[in-house]
């Protein structure tokens, strides 16, 4: 150290590390420590060797306390000190950490509720499919892979990205013991050994059209549910049955109403996949969406949930059994 930096440091203005353990409360040893890995930088030595700080040094070092005080990491106090990040940053960022923490802790305490709340001879089962979940991130990963997997390769990749984004909800927000468990068989549907294949082009002709149809049937169906609305809910119903009969060539007639309402009837016995598909996602959702529910992640399920009930005359409702 220079000859000049020592006398800077035993300036009126510099004050030794008791004065600051005295004016904040801190023990010796804790602002030693914030010194020794570049918190509060020394501004130099007294002939004797005791540390000596800055006149900035005491509002630094307040700064350092109240944020510790609030447990906030070291590294994270390390960035404000240094200009790396502001404060408002800093607060922002924590925030952001706490509540992943917080979803994190709420999503385990549901899956252990799950477990806690059920007849013991079926909680192996529950068991099982829970953990097969994992994360719920992970999970929502695994369900957006399946319909990679089961749409049409050659439909347009906006087109793919929309279907996907309507059949997969996102990981419940705020879940509960029956989101979380809806969620679990969701994934397990999505990745058991007999999964389905979408309806491929050999099968529905001009596929873009049919997908493009059944997106635009359920807005306007998501809408008239939002609203209430009856004749919103006609016009989603023409469209989703004219998407139908058009990748067969058929017009839509009371007899193909009556043939696609054979054939959803059909769909709903206990082994149909979509059934099974769209009954958990729907748990997930919630079968009345709200206004702004029309588009995003999962907003297929209630809007798809109408249109099975409306063209089958049965529902497709969370709670079916």
């Amino acid at each position: 150290m220079t000859h000049g930096t020592q006398g800077d440091a035993q300036g009126g203005n510099a004050v030794g590390i008791g004065e600051l353990a005295a004016r904040t409360g801190l023990p010796v040893k804790t602002i030693r420590y914030y010194s020794d890995i570049g918190l509060l930088p020394e501004s130099g030595r007294s002939p004797g060797g005791h540390r000596r700080y800055a006149a900035d040094a005491l509002p630094r070092l307040r700064v350092i306390q109240r944020l510790r005080a609030l447990g906030t990491p070291i590294a994270s106090i390390a960035a404000v000190m240094a200009g790396e990040r502001s404060l408002g940053e800093l607060v922002t960022r924590e925030l952001d950490a706490v509540q992943e923490r917080l979803r994190e802790a709420t999503w385990r305490r549901e899956l252990l509720r799950v477990l806690d709340d059920c007849p013991g001879p079926e909680r192996p089962h529950r068991l099982a499919l829970l953990a097969g979940v994992g994360s719920p991130d992970d999970a929502h990963d695994r369900l957006v892979r399946y319909w990679h997997w089961a749409l049409p390769a050659g439909l347009p990749r906006r087109l793919t990205q929309a279907v996907i984004d309507g059949a997969v909800p996102a990981p419940p927000a705020a879940p509960t013991a029956a989101t979380v468990l809806a969620y679990a068989g969701l994934h397990a549907v999505a990745t058991a050994d007999d999964r389905r294949r979408q309806p491929q082009p050999h099968q529905v002709g001009d596929v873009a059209s049919f997908y493009a149809g059944l997106l635009d049937a359920c807005a306007l169906a998501g809408e008239a549910l939002a609203a209430g609305c009856p004749d919103r809910r006609a016009e989603a119903l023409g469209h989703f049955v004219r998407a139908y009969a058009r990748i067969g060539g058929h017009d839509d007639t009371p007899a193909f109403r009556a043939w696609l309402r054979s054939r959803f009837r059909r769909g709903t016995r206990a082994g149909s996949f979509s059934l099974r598909y769209w009954r958990q996602a729907l748990a997930v959702t919630g079968e009345t969406p709200p206004p702004s529910a029309t588009c995003g992640q999962g907003h297929l399920a209630a809007p798809l949930a109408a249109l099975h009930h409306q063209v089958a005359g049965l529902p497709l409702t969370a709670n079916t059994r």
